[in-house]
């Protein structure tokens, strides 16, 4: 990892393509997605990781965050905004709901942690969460192709992958 400009920078995640023969579910486990189909096909796009759904952090800062500053990075050219999390389908769609993202957030649930895992985007998490979960990241998407990435360094934390930090990298 390099220290970018204001951020925590993973170089070893940048000009890759998603490529894992892992689906992703939205509202229930027979609603899946491609993540290399979804993501492509969006101009600019940016995928958010987080390691649970309604948990305090993710709850209250981190989605918010990118509900808050969603015309902002509409206006930087970003045409679709997803979160992943290593959760069930049912889970992240009630989280949504929650949350009131309507159509700016597309809530994507990895059940067993592949889709992360295949990234290298994966933590054992067993003492506090159950088991593997995600690290929180933010990738930026430009055709499908990985232009920059973000994790936090100690997996959990709030700061390189919030929305205004994201924002003046874009």
């Amino acid at each position: 990892m390099l220290r970018a400009s204001r951020v925590l920078f993973s170089s070893n995640l940048v000009s890759k393509s998603f490529n894992s023969t892992a689906v992703l579910q939205r509202s229930s486990p027979s609603d899946t997605v491609n993540p290399a189909e979804l993501f492509g096909s969006a101009k600019k796009a940016v995928l958010i990781g987080v390691p649970g759904a309604f948990t305090p952090g993710c709850s209250k800062t981190h989605v918010p965050g990118y509900l808050k500053h969603y015309d902002e990075l509409k206006n930087k050219g970003v045409e679709l905004i997803g979160c992943v999390s290593v959760n069930d389908a049912f889970v992240m769609d009630a989280w949504g709901k929650d949350l009131n993202v309507g159509d700016k957030v597309t809530m994507l649930a990895d059940p067993q942690g592949k889709f992360v895992k295949d990234l290298g985007l994966d933590f054992d998490a067993s003492g506090a969460l159950g088991g593997h979960r995600a690290k929180r990241f933010a990738l930026v998407l430009e055709n499908g192709k990985i232009t920059k990435a973000f994790v936090e360094p100690n997996n959990t934390g709030l700061s390189v992958t919030l929305a205004e930090n994201l924002l003046k990298e874009l």
